[in-house]
Protein backbone atom coordinates (compact mmCIF):
# COMPACT_ATOMS: atom_id res chain seq x y z
CA UNK A 1 0.00 0.00 0.00
CA UNK A 2 1.06 3.55 -0.37
CA UNK A 3 2.25 6.24 2.36
CA UNK A 4 -1.12 8.10 1.18
CA UNK A 5 -3.29 4.71 1.24
CA UNK A 6 -1.66 3.81 4.92
CA UNK A 7 -2.86 7.36 5.65
CA UNK A 8 -5.88 7.38 4.77
CA UNK A 9 -6.89 4.01 6.38
CA UNK A 10 -5.31 4.89 9.72
CA UNK A 11 -6.98 8.25 9.84
CA UNK A 12 -10.59 6.24 9.50
CA UNK A 13 -9.40 3.71 11.85
CA UNK A 14 -8.79 6.29 14.39
CA UNK A 15 -11.85 8.28 13.71
CA UNK A 16 -13.90 5.09 14.12
CA UNK A 17 -12.22 3.76 17.60
CA UNK A 18 -12.50 7.09 18.79
CA UNK A 19 -16.68 6.96 18.65
CA UNK A 20 -16.52 3.52 19.53
CA UNK A 21 -14.47 4.56 22.52
CA UNK A 22 -17.39 7.25 23.01
CA UNK A 23 -20.14 4.25 23.13
CA UNK A 24 -18.11 2.19 25.67
CA UNK A 25 -17.69 5.01 28.02
CA UNK A 26 -21.62 5.64 27.89
CA UNK A 27 -22.47 2.18 28.14
CA UNK A 28 -20.31 1.72 31.08
CA UNK A 29 -21.91 5.33 32.59
CA UNK A 30 -25.54 3.49 32.85
CA UNK A 31 -27.23 1.40 35.35
CA UNK A 32 -28.04 -1.34 32.54
CA UNK A 33 -24.53 -3.53 32.26
CA UNK A 34 -26.06 -6.65 30.23
CA UNK A 35 -23.13 -9.10 30.94
CA UNK A 36 -22.99 -12.78 29.13
CA UNK A 37 -20.58 -15.59 29.72
CA UNK A 38 -18.99 -16.68 26.11
CA UNK A 39 -18.66 -20.74 26.93
CA UNK A 40 -16.12 -20.29 29.74
CA UNK A 41 -18.20 -18.68 32.70
CA UNK A 42 -14.72 -16.03 33.05
CA UNK A 43 -14.70 -15.12 29.32
CA UNK A 44 -16.88 -12.53 29.44
CA UNK A 45 -19.09 -10.21 26.55
CA UNK A 46 -21.20 -7.09 27.06
CA UNK A 47 -23.99 -5.41 24.75
CA UNK A 48 -21.41 -2.71 25.04
CA UNK A 49 -19.00 -5.19 22.94
CA UNK A 50 -21.35 -5.76 20.44
CA UNK A 51 -22.25 -2.05 20.42
CA UNK A 52 -18.74 -0.53 19.11
CA UNK A 53 -18.28 -3.48 17.21
CA UNK A 54 -21.07 -2.33 15.03
CA UNK A 55 -19.40 1.18 15.01
CA UNK A 56 -16.21 -0.16 14.07
CA UNK A 57 -17.07 -2.65 11.32
CA UNK A 58 -19.77 -0.25 9.95
CA UNK A 59 -17.57 2.13 9.19
CA UNK A 60 -14.93 0.29 7.73
CA UNK A 61 -17.08 -1.61 5.12
CA UNK A 62 -18.53 1.83 3.98
CA UNK A 63 -15.65 3.88 4.03
CA UNK A 64 -13.58 0.33 2.36
CA UNK A 65 -16.22 -2.14 1.14
CA UNK A 66 -13.15 -3.73 -0.99
CA UNK A 67 -11.42 -4.93 2.28
CA UNK A 68 -12.61 -7.75 4.61
CA UNK A 69 -13.19 -7.75 8.32
CA UNK A 70 -12.63 -10.08 11.22
CA UNK A 71 -13.95 -8.86 14.11
CA UNK A 72 -14.18 -10.80 17.44
CA UNK A 73 -18.18 -10.87 18.18
CA UNK A 74 -18.83 -11.29 14.32
CA UNK A 75 -22.22 -8.61 15.23
CA UNK A 76 -21.42 -7.50 11.35
CA UNK A 77 -19.77 -10.64 10.04
CA UNK A 78 -20.45 -14.12 9.88
CA UNK A 79 -19.02 -15.68 13.32
CA UNK A 80 -16.39 -13.12 13.21
CA UNK A 81 -15.37 -14.82 9.80
CA UNK A 82 -13.73 -12.26 7.26
CA UNK A 83 -16.34 -10.51 5.43
CA UNK A 84 -14.21 -10.93 2.06
CA UNK A 85 -11.16 -12.53 0.35
CA UNK A 86 -8.86 -10.10 -0.47
CA UNK A 87 -5.15 -8.51 0.21
CA UNK A 88 -6.47 -6.34 2.82
CA UNK A 89 -8.47 -7.20 5.83
CA UNK A 90 -9.40 -5.42 8.82
CA UNK A 91 -9.04 -7.15 12.26
CA UNK A 92 -10.95 -5.40 14.96
CA UNK A 93 -11.54 -6.10 18.90
CA UNK A 94 -13.93 -3.43 19.57
CA UNK A 95 -13.16 -3.89 23.18
CA UNK A 96 -9.93 -5.43 24.70
CA UNK A 97 -10.48 -5.96 28.29
CA UNK A 98 -13.91 -6.77 28.68
CA UNK A 99 -13.30 -8.28 32.55
CA UNK A 100 -11.75 -4.64 33.01
CA UNK A 101 -14.20 -2.63 31.69
CA UNK A 102 -16.89 -4.94 33.86
CA UNK A 103 -15.65 -4.51 36.60
CA UNK A 104 -14.79 -0.76 36.66
CA UNK A 105 -11.26 -0.90 35.80
CA UNK A 106 -10.08 2.00 33.10
CA UNK A 107 -7.49 -0.57 31.74
CA UNK A 108 -9.37 -1.62 28.15
CA UNK A 109 -9.50 -0.40 24.70
CA UNK A 110 -10.86 -0.76 21.15
CA UNK A 111 -8.10 -1.84 18.59
CA UNK A 112 -8.25 -2.23 15.22
CA UNK A 113 -5.70 -3.31 12.98
CA UNK A 114 -5.17 -3.51 9.10
CA UNK A 115 -3.73 -6.50 7.75
CA UNK A 116 -2.34 -6.31 3.91
CA UNK A 117 -0.82 -9.25 1.69
CA UNK A 118 -0.36 -10.95 5.35
CA UNK A 119 1.51 -7.71 6.86
CA UNK A 120 -0.05 -5.89 9.57
CA UNK A 121 0.70 -2.28 8.37
CA UNK A 122 -1.53 -0.52 10.45
CA UNK A 123 -2.78 0.02 14.02
CA UNK A 124 -4.83 1.67 16.64
CA UNK A 125 -5.59 0.99 20.01
CA UNK A 126 -7.89 3.53 21.91
CA UNK A 127 -8.03 3.12 25.58
CA UNK A 128 -11.58 5.51 26.33
CA UNK A 129 -10.95 5.44 29.84
CA UNK A 130 -6.90 6.41 30.27
CA UNK A 131 -8.08 9.24 27.50
CA UNK A 132 -5.19 7.70 25.51
CA UNK A 133 -4.92 6.37 21.86
CA UNK A 134 -1.54 4.66 20.54
CA UNK A 135 -1.52 4.90 16.87
CA UNK A 136 0.99 3.61 13.65
CA UNK A 137 1.30 2.71 10.02
CA UNK A 138 4.22 0.95 8.62
CA UNK A 139 7.19 3.19 7.46
CA UNK A 140 5.55 6.02 9.56
CA UNK A 141 6.08 5.69 13.35
CA UNK A 142 4.18 4.98 16.17
CA UNK A 143 2.67 7.83 18.00
CA UNK A 144 0.56 8.37 21.41
CA UNK A 145 -2.52 11.10 21.76
CA UNK A 146 -3.39 11.93 24.90
CA UNK A 147 -7.01 13.70 26.36
CA UNK A 148 -5.36 17.26 26.19
CA UNK A 149 -4.21 16.76 22.38
CA UNK A 150 -0.02 16.19 22.55
CA UNK A 151 1.25 14.18 20.50
CA UNK A 152 4.88 12.64 21.42
CA UNK A 153 6.46 9.85 18.87
CA UNK A 154 6.97 6.29 20.78
CA UNK A 155 10.53 4.51 21.36
CA UNK A 156 11.40 1.21 23.03
CA UNK A 157 13.04 1.07 25.93
CA UNK A 158 16.70 0.90 25.91
CA UNK A 159 16.78 -2.08 28.90
CA UNK A 160 19.17 -4.40 27.67
CA UNK A 161 19.56 -6.91 30.83
CA UNK A 162 16.11 -8.86 32.11
CA UNK A 163 17.39 -8.22 35.35
CA UNK A 164 16.83 -4.87 34.74
CA UNK A 165 13.07 -5.03 33.01
CA UNK A 166 9.87 -4.80 33.47
CA UNK A 167 7.44 -6.96 32.01
CA UNK A 168 3.85 -8.01 31.19
CA UNK A 169 2.48 -11.22 30.78
CA UNK A 170 -1.58 -12.76 30.52
CA UNK A 171 -3.93 -15.96 31.62
CA UNK A 172 -6.03 -17.57 29.36
CA UNK A 173 -9.22 -18.05 29.54
CA UNK A 174 -8.75 -21.30 28.72
CA UNK A 175 -6.12 -22.19 31.82
CA UNK A 176 -8.24 -24.85 33.77
CA UNK A 177 -8.68 -26.91 30.93
CA UNK A 178 -6.55 -30.12 30.21
CA UNK A 179 -3.46 -30.11 27.80
CA UNK A 180 -3.93 -26.20 28.37
CA UNK A 181 -0.80 -24.49 29.28
CA UNK A 182 -1.55 -21.95 32.19
CA UNK A 183 1.34 -19.87 31.75
CA UNK A 184 2.02 -20.58 35.89
CA UNK A 185 5.38 -22.39 34.81
CA UNK A 186 6.41 -19.65 33.05
CA UNK A 187 6.16 -17.20 35.03
CA UNK A 188 7.97 -19.41 37.70
CA UNK A 189 10.52 -19.19 34.78
CA UNK A 190 10.88 -15.50 34.32
CA UNK A 191 10.48 -14.26 37.36
CA UNK A 192 13.30 -14.67 39.01
CA UNK A 193 15.34 -13.05 36.46
CA UNK A 194 13.42 -9.70 35.50
CA UNK A 195 12.71 -6.79 37.67
CA UNK A 196 9.09 -7.43 38.02
CA UNK A 197 6.53 -8.36 36.13
CA UNK A 198 2.88 -6.83 35.88
CA UNK A 199 -0.88 -8.41 34.45
CA UNK A 200 -3.11 -5.43 33.78
CA UNK A 201 -5.71 -7.67 31.42
CA UNK A 202 -5.60 -6.41 28.16
CA UNK A 203 -2.99 -7.79 25.59
CA UNK A 204 -3.26 -4.72 23.03
CA UNK A 205 -2.53 -2.31 25.90
CA UNK A 206 0.34 -4.78 27.05
CA UNK A 207 2.30 -4.07 23.42
CA UNK A 208 1.44 -0.21 23.54
CA UNK A 209 3.35 -0.03 26.70
CA UNK A 210 6.37 -2.34 25.28
CA UNK A 211 6.22 0.78 22.47
CA UNK A 212 6.09 3.40 24.66
CA UNK A 213 8.71 1.85 26.70
CA UNK A 214 6.75 1.24 30.01
CA UNK A 215 7.17 -2.45 29.83
CA UNK A 216 10.65 -3.74 28.38
CA UNK A 217 9.09 -6.95 27.14
CA UNK A 218 5.43 -8.85 27.05
CA UNK A 219 4.24 -12.38 26.50
CA UNK A 220 1.12 -14.32 26.38
CA UNK A 221 -0.28 -17.76 24.85
CA UNK A 222 -3.55 -18.48 23.38
CA UNK A 223 -4.42 -15.45 21.79
CA UNK A 224 -6.48 -14.65 18.99
CA UNK A 225 -5.64 -12.01 16.17
CA UNK A 226 -7.85 -9.36 17.21
CA UNK A 227 -6.00 -9.25 20.70
CA UNK A 228 -2.42 -8.51 19.17
CA UNK A 229 -2.96 -7.43 15.20
CA UNK A 230 -3.14 -3.50 16.37
CA UNK A 231 -0.61 -3.31 18.74
CA UNK A 232 1.91 -5.13 16.56
CA UNK A 233 2.34 -2.82 13.82
CA UNK A 234 2.44 -0.08 17.35
CA UNK A 235 5.83 -2.05 18.67
CA UNK A 236 7.55 -2.82 15.09
CA UNK A 237 7.07 0.95 14.30
CA UNK A 238 8.58 2.22 17.99
CA UNK A 239 11.65 0.02 16.93
CA UNK A 240 10.51 -3.38 19.25
CA UNK A 241 10.40 -6.93 17.91
CA UNK A 242 7.08 -9.03 17.31
CA UNK A 243 7.61 -12.71 16.94
CA UNK A 244 6.16 -16.41 18.77
CA UNK A 245 8.43 -18.00 21.11
CA UNK A 246 10.53 -19.77 19.10
CA UNK A 247 11.41 -16.24 17.30
CA UNK A 248 10.00 -16.92 14.13
CA UNK A 249 6.85 -15.03 12.07
CA UNK A 250 3.96 -17.21 13.31
CA UNK A 251 2.81 -14.78 16.09
CA UNK A 252 -0.68 -13.18 14.49
CA UNK A 253 -2.74 -16.66 13.92
CA UNK A 254 -0.34 -19.06 15.91
CA UNK A 255 -0.61 -19.83 19.80
CA UNK A 256 2.38 -17.77 21.15
CA UNK A 257 3.48 -14.05 21.08
CA UNK A 258 6.60 -12.34 22.41
CA UNK A 259 7.13 -8.65 22.37
CA UNK A 260 10.12 -6.39 23.67
CA UNK A 261 12.67 -3.72 23.05
CA UNK A 262 14.42 -6.04 20.90
CA UNK A 263 17.46 -6.41 23.00
CA UNK A 264 15.90 -9.17 25.38
CA UNK A 265 13.72 -10.91 22.49
CA UNK A 266 16.42 -13.86 22.78
CA UNK A 267 16.91 -14.21 26.11
CA UNK A 268 13.25 -14.31 26.78
CA UNK A 269 12.40 -17.10 24.11
CA UNK A 270 15.29 -18.94 25.89
CA UNK A 271 12.78 -18.87 29.23
CA UNK A 272 10.00 -19.53 27.51
CA UNK A 273 10.60 -22.61 26.17
CA UNK A 274 12.91 -24.30 29.20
Amino acid sequence: MSPAELARCLGEARRLALLAGDELLRQRAGNDMRVESKGRRRELVTAADRAAERIVVGGLLATFPEHGVLAEEGVLTSQGVASKRGPSTWIVDPLDGTTNFVHGLPHFAVAIGLVHDGVPVVGVVHAPGLGETYFAARGQGAYRRCADGRERRLSVSATAELADALLATGFSYNRNEPGRDDNSRHVAEVLPHCRDLRRLGSAELDLCYVAAGVFDGYWERYLAPYDVAAGAVIVREAGGVVSDWQLGDDWLFGETVLASNGALQAGLAHLLQL
